[in-house]
């Protein structure tokens, strides 16, 4: 029976950032010992390091963890019982990878900044490109990979994915499972079009944060009818789809309604809890705020500052709209009846 800890993150995975920044886990801290954390996990203890998953896990969801668990067990073609038995032995090698090639994006999403998106930065005033350097991907032995996920940014804007997926295909390595992770608002044509088709093991992993005019302010200027219209596109040719689900503090109200039309649409999910900036966790709120919400499990996590992290969050969401030329009433009236009476304090 495999352990109640056990990750293969930290044994099997690779993840690449901006500014030569690497980590085997996007959700562990900078700071993070990982050689610690792979002793924890061989003697099936719960990793300090790794409480974003046991956060998830305890309120009764599945987490990355478990997530890239069973994606292994699949990908490699091993039971996970196996592969942790192997582990133990030290047989292990990096065999996933996530790449976030770029910081070139088209959407200003609320908990982003410029370091992730250039269209923030425009906004701001500073248009900076960044990506990784094209070395990097000449120096991965394609052939062992079994799994990809690419991020950006937007990685259907960016050149470098294709060059990546060159890269693979040039290698042979036609069974390796690839994700792209994407907002939604591309659909490759022509010659781009034409390279997904051929990839037997695709899967299309949508950034969605809410329906409607939820997902329209979280991800501003991106339309929530362009974003179905690509959505039912892909899912011509890709059988294998996702949503990668961002709660924040501004949108944690409307988790039962997003979680209605996952299901409805039969699309399975993911969570990314805000934790910076922290500003935007979604525990940030006043406790009569939270008083209202005594089921979602998100809002009741209880941080010392929270009432002064909430304040910090409406002065951002002041600064934001006036930025975007929006009004978050104008949106996602529901959360704004909640914070107005201190919205016009800030």
């Amino acid at each position: 029976m495999t352990s109640k800890s056990f990750c293969v993150l930290p044994f099997f995975n690779r993840e690449l950032f901006l500014n030569d920044y690497e980590t085997p886990c996007c959700l562990l801290p900078k700071c993070h010992d990982i050689q610690q954390i792979r002793t924890d996990m061989m003697n099936d203890v719960r990793s300090e390091w790794c409480k974003a998953c046991w956060d998830i896990e305890d309120a009764g969801l599945k987490s990355d963890r478990l997530i890239k668990n069973e994606s292994y067990d699949f990908y490699a073609d091993k039971d996970i019982i196996s592969v942790e038995q192997e582990v133990k032995s030290g047989n292990y090698s990096i065999q996933m990878l996530k790449i976030s090639t770029t910081n070139l994006c088209n959407a200003t999403c609320a908990t982003c900044n410029s370091g992730s998106s250039s269209a923030w930065g425009a906004l701001l005033g500073d248009s900076t490109y960044v990506k990784i350097l094209i070395e990097v991907y000449d120096n991965i032995d394609w052939k062992q990979i079994v799994y990809i996920n690419i991020m950006g940014g937007e990685p259907l804007y960016e050149k470098t994915t294709w060059y990546i997926l060159d890269k693979l295909l040039s290698a042979g390595n036609k069974d390796c499972f690839i994700s792209i992770t994407t907002n939604g608002s591309i659909y490759p044509k022509g010659d781009r079009l034409a390279i997904l088709k051929q990839i037997k093991n695709l899967s299309i992993n949508f950034s969605i944060d809410g329906t409607g005019k939820v997902f329209e302010y979280m991800r501003f200027p991106l339309t929530w009818d362009k974003t179905l219209e690509n959505i039912s596109k892909f899912r011509t040719f890709v059988s294998n789809n996702s949503v990668s689900y961002t709660v924040s503090n501004l949108n944690v109200i409307y988790l039962n309604q997003t979680m209605a039309w996952l299901k409805q649409e039969g699309l399975p999910n993911g969570f990314n809890i805000v934790s910076y900036p922290s500003y935007f966790s979604p525990s940030a709120f006043p406790d009569e705020i939270k008083a209202q919400y005594p089921d979602n499990v998100f809002m009741q996590k209880q941080k010392p500052d929270d009432l002064l992290q909430f304040y910090s969050m409406l002065s951002e969401i002041k600064k934001q709209d006036k930025l975007k030329g929006i009004r978050v009433q104008d949106y996602m009236p529901e959360f704004f009846n909640l914070i107005e009476s201190y919205y016009v304090e800030v």
